[in-house]
């Protein structure tokens, strides 16, 4: 079983079931006659081989035994053309990217999508290098290429993150559930099979050009409240080689020939409470898994579209501080408007359309912090509508008046009779919005007026420890309507009488 095979006879009928190597990663326990490879702890160091090298065009068939959700990320697969016996004390914790950065790797990520129990994962390697993979029968097409057949090669499965337990299945038995032979000549197919289908589309074209102004106009928002006024938050200038900005760089658009490297980030740092609104423009369902939500200490001005991977899973292993929910966003569709914060406990928070905000993540909120998407997959184009702040400021900012404050002269005069009225507002118990009225004092003996300026005192206080006439509006809000109460506070200042 150990010897070379030749990578010119696709045949792998007369093959014996493929197993696992002994040698693994350290967290790696191999059990039913290397059969089956579990990882026992941790996320990382569950980098695993076959046992044989593996022929071109060979099935390799893993199903999913045990997934968990205690992680990010799930299995990295592909081959090696090292000889695992060689590498006995010498694997890393993960095969991305501390393998595949050296030559003789070649591997990359499942989505999370296609992870679930019990689920069988197929992939093989024609004679050109490219890798093909499939889920439960169905093939998904080209997953990379680029793999040097003229040797030697080996499976190598990374049994990463939410993938905890795998095991090898006889490719023989998977044959009849998606059948394919892989010929020298099956490159010209494909490339004859994909210029019939694009005969489909110059059909369509004139309809497209008859309508621009459907395209280049988005439609308006259809889940936020009218009198939301959105604060401009452009994309940063950084992105995915496989994106396109609109000339504010406001709407994202990746290519449609591709699925991936879609990365958008925020123009700036993100505010804690500030809230994000993202609209989805265009989707297209041929394509597996959607848009991803992110966020990082990284400046994307620090960055270029090269140090961006395809799975962006990959830059948790980055030095700067990296999170990301792939299935966060649940498959949005054209329309769909998705807005999102991080809370000051560091929760990140998210609704769709007007729903209730769902917790998706934890981050350190003392971190300076850039939100970041991935137009990935069948989530083509996104709109950003802008930011709002939370209703209420932290207290930074001075109370707004609707007139303006007493000057020293109104202040000691004290026969005026038009003198200006200012509105406070803070906020109150259950979180609803106080609005605390000052109305100007009634007119006092001349042996009551003090010729001293006068000097603001913050709305509460000023309410409460100086018995001048106040109102005090008090507004809950709710989804559906505005619940107000008025309580009005009057006292009369006059010789000590109330």
């Amino acid at each position: 079983a150990s010897r070379g095979v030749s990578s010119g006879n696709p045949s792998a009928n007369n093959l014996p079931p493929l197993l696992f190597h002994q040698v693994h990663g350290d967290n790696i326990r191999v059990s039913r006659d290397g059969r089956i490879a579990k990882r026992a702890e941790s996320f990382c160091k569950g980098v695993t081989f076959s046992a044989r090298p593996v022929k071109v065009a060979e099935k390799i068939c893993v199903k999913f035994l045990e997934v968990s959700n205690n992680w990010s990320g799930v299995l990295r697969f592909g081959f090696t053309s090292n000889d695992p016996s060689t590498l006995r004390y010498g694997l890393p914790k993960y095969a991305c990217p501390d393998l595949t950065n050296k030559p003789g790797y070649w591997a990359k990520a499942l989505t999370e999508r296609l992870c679930e129990r019990d689920t069988v994962l197929f992939y093989y390697v024609t004679s050109a290098g490219d890798v093909y993979f499939g889920v439960n029968g169905e093939e998904k097409g080209v997953f990379f290429s680029g793999v040097d057949t003229r040797g030697q090669l080996w499976a190598m499965i990374d049994v990463y993150g939410n993938s905890t337990a795998i095991e090898f299945l006889d490719s023989r038995q998977q044959l009849n559930n998606s059948r394919r032979h892989i010929e020298s000549q099956d490159g010209d197919r494909l490339i004859s099979q994909a210029m019939v289908n694009l005969s489909i589309h110059p059909p369509c074209l004139p309809q497209v050009i008859e309508t621009p102004a459907v395209i280049e106009t988005p439609p308006p928002p259809r889940f936020q409240h009218p009198t939301v006024k959105f604060n401009p938050l452009p994309f940063h200038r950084t992105r995915g080689r496989n994106v396109r900005l609109s000339n504010d760089r406001c709407v994202a658009s990746r290519n449609a020939m591709e699925f991936c490297q879609g990365y958008v980030f925020t123009g700036r740092p993100l505010e804690l409470g500030e809230r994000v609104v993202i609209q989805v423009l265009d989707t297209e369902p041929i394509y597996l898994g959607a848009m991803a939500l992110g966020l990082t200490s990284c400046d994307p001005a620090t960055l270029t579209p090269q140090d961006l991977p395809d799975d962006p899973d990959l830059l948790l292993d980055r030095p700067e501080y990296w999170v990301v929910s792939k299935d966060g966003t649940n498959y949005p569709q054209n329309g769909d408007e998705l807005a999102f914060c991080i809370t000051r406990a560091g929760e990140v928070q998210m609704s769709k359309n007007g729903a209730s905000p769902v917790t998706l993540m934890h981050v350190d909120q003392s971190l300076t912090l850039w939100a970041f998407l991935d137009v990935y997959g069948s989530t083509q184009k996104i709109r950003i509508l802008g930011s709002t702040m939370p209703h209420q400021s932290s207290g930074s900012s001075p109370p707004r008046s609707i007139a303006p404050a007493p000057s020293s002269s109104a202040a000691t005069t004290a026969t005026e009779r038009c003198c200006p009225v200012t509105v406070t507002t803070t906020t109150g118990v259950g979180g609803g919005t106080v609005l605390v009225v000052n109305l100007p004092p009634v007119v006092q003996p001349p042996v009551q007026v003090s010729h001293a300026p006068s000097q603001p005192v913050p709305a509460l206080r000023g309410a409460m420890e100086d018995p001048s006439h106040s109102a005090t509006l008090v507004s809950n809000y709710s989804n559906t309507y505005i619940e107000v109460s008025f309580i009005f506070v009057a006292a009369v200042r006059k010789y000590g009488r109330v």
